[in-house]
């Protein structure tokens, strides 16, 4: 009996010190661009994807507390910033009143997520010289 009791503790005790949404949710979402062929999609300088024949690809990309912004390039047209609206994620209600679970999920970034996970890419020409 003593030892379910400790049992019984340990797993109040880690429940109580999870939180929701680190453990219902991923720290990645799933971000579809829609455009031209061979436009590459870049976060920070660094290419993260190329949408291919199909005219469409998808991308996981790790959840911020703030907005993002990207950008989509093709050769013979003008870069295009896409924004990515990060928006709060209602699963963190569940943590109520327990301030630690708001720390995690604020400190893992999982209190928000992606609001716009559909990007339609509309690229314009560049002028040639």
């Amino acid at each position: 009996i003593i030892y379910m009791k400790k049992i019984l503790c340990a797993l109040v005790l880690c429940i109580s010190m999870s939180s929701c949404c680190t453990l219902f949710t991923k720290s990645t979402q799933s971000i579809t661009f829609v455009g031209p062929k061979d436009t590459r999609i870049y976060d920070n300088g660094q290419k993260i994807a190329t949408i291919g024949e199909t005219g469409e690809t998808s991308v996981r990309i790790r959840k911020k507390l703030s907005s993002k912004e990207l950008v989509a390039k093709k050769e013979g047209f003008k870069p295009l910033p896409l924004l990515l609206n990060a928006t709060f994620n209602p699963i963190a209600c569940i943590n109520l009143l327990n301030v630690i679970a708001w720390g995690i999920d604020l400190g893992t970034q999982k209190a928000c997520k992606w609001d716009n996970t559909y990007l339609e890419i509309e690229l314009e020409k560049s002028e040639s010289k």
